[in-house]
């Protein structure tokens, strides 16, 4: 009896130990424009708002296995926020979370948010930061981060995708080869007791730019229905995340059918961004109907600095200018530092879900795959990267999070980098992802380092 009583105590402690708990909380971020002017980023200059359609906001997922740090999981509707700025959110909830967590925070990338980087001001070369409003983001983000670390609770969790030709109507690859990271993925919580639904996390690698240049409203864009849809539909608290979208995973020149009345949605309006927020969320909801419960018992993050050499000359300069307010450090002699990080969640050993938290707007060919070569390029023969879903990755469910913790700005293989006429594909001018982009150093460094990351997470 006594020996049965102790292996019941042992296993109990075991089950507790590996525990799956979750939570989620989120905080507005709308700016006021009654106190200060807001300029729009992610287009021109001097793009001020006009009024608010939708608020923005902070959205946190926190997730636990027992007694291992937890991670939490932000998602934030804004253009970019930098390492310094994550690494201000991370001091904030440290200091009122005294256990070890990992706090990852990723931007969704609106391009209808105010300008949190600092080069969209009134004209070029004008800081369109207003310090206020970022100190706002910090700190709502922290608090909703505190907040759903404070809500966690034993929890179930779903793994689903979706994938079909109507996703791939909403993309205009504007740069060969032609490569969509086009799957959603989701990640579905709910209460261990009751199944009502906790939260909703969707990866999916797409520009919210659905309202194109002209919108003067503050909005999440198309990320506003997909929110919209998952809250009405299930009362799960949706976070979203962005995947690789660089190169240029967008709605913006994309034609797409308005089923309510067969012909194509007017660019550039809200009804455009509705379908695309609409139906990406359908997709995930009709995927998780179907989702076997997949709930981790364990659970691990690992991160490390990248230094990556910086050789564009106007990142360069608005560093020096002060565009970036003291923030992104960047010289040509040391160039830059940004985090790269791997989340897994595992199951008996084996992995359920993998993920990369990549500083900036990847080219889905790093994702998916395939890279091409093209003669004309500026490194022909330079050396594939690893191509992180399909080399890196084993889980059966396996993420990207964009411009997470940092944004450094676009990501493209070094094979296929092409500043230098003749230009690659037959393109009569350079291509616009390498006018934003660190360097052809870049990708290497970053998949090398990630490479690192996940070889030391495993036996």
């Amino acid at each position: 009896m006594l020996a049965r009583t102790l292996l019941l105590v042992l296993l109990c402690a075991l089950a507790a130990a590996a525990q799956f708990r979750a939570g989620a909380a989120a905080r507005i971020i709308t700016p006021d424009l009654g106190q200060a002017k807001a300029y729009l980023a992610g287009f021109g200059q001097n793009r001020a708002a006009t009024g608010v359609h939708d608020d923005l906001h902070a959205r946190c997922l926190a997730l636990a296995v027992g007694a291992t740090p937890s991670v939490v999981l932000c998602g934030v509707d804004s253009i970019g926020l930098f390492f310094d700025d994550v690494q201000a959110i991370r001091k904030a909830v440290s200091a009122k979370h005294p256990a070890p967590v990992n706090v990852i925070v990723a931007v969704t990338h609106s391009h209808e948010t105010p300008d949190t980087m600092g080069l969209w001001g009134p004209q070029i070369g004008v800081s369109g930061v207003n310090p206020a409003y970022n100190r706002l983001v910090l700190d709502r983000t922290a608090e909703a981060a505190l907040a759903a670390l404070a809500a966690l609770q034993p929890a179930t969790a779903r793994l689903a995708k979706a994938s079909s030709p109507r996703l791939r109507e909403f993309y205009d690859d504007s740069r060969p080869p032609f490569v969509l990271d086009d799957e959603i993925l989701a990640l579905a919580v709910d209460h261990a007791q009751t199944r009502k639904p906790i939260a909703i996390l969707v990866n999916w690698a797409s520009h919210p730019e659905a309202l194109g240049s002209n919108n003067t409203l503050v909005t999440a864009d198309w990320c506003h229905y997909l929110y919209s849809e998952i809250e009405s539909a299930t009362g799960a608290a949706p976070v979203f995340l962005n995947g690789a979208l660089g190169g240029m995973m967008s709605p913006l020149g994309a034609t797409v059918t308005d089923h309510q009345t067969g012909k194509p949605a007017p660019k550039d309006t809200f009804r455009f961004a509705e379908i695309v927020g609409r139906e990406a969320a359908r997709h995930v909801l009709q995927a998780l109907a179907t989702a076997e419960p997949a709930t981790p018992d364990s659970l691990g993050y690992r991160e490390a600095l990248a230094s990556i050499p910086v050789t564009n000359r106007n990142f360069l300069m608005a560093a020096a200018a002060g565009l970036f307010q003291g923030r992104k450090q960047m010289t040509a002699a040391q160039g830059t530092t940004a985090p790269v990080g791997y989340l897994r969640l595992s199951r008996a050993g084996a992995p359920l879900l993998e993920a990369a938290a990549i500083p900036g707007e990847l080219y889905p060919e790093l994702s998916v795959g395939p890279i091409a070569r093209d003669p004309n390029a500026d490194f022909p023969d330079a050396p594939f990267e690893p191509v992180i879903k399909r080399d890196l990755f084993k889980a059966p469910f396996r993420m990207v999070f964009g411009l997470a913790n940092d944004e450094i700005g676009y990501i493209i293989p070094k094979a296929q980098w092409d500043e230098k006429s003749p230009y690659t594909f037959g393109a009569a001018k350079p291509w616009y992802g390498e006018i934003n982009a660190p360097g052809p150093d870049t990708a290497p460094i970053i998949l090398k380092t990630l490479s690192e990351l996940v070889a030391a997470d495993r036996p």
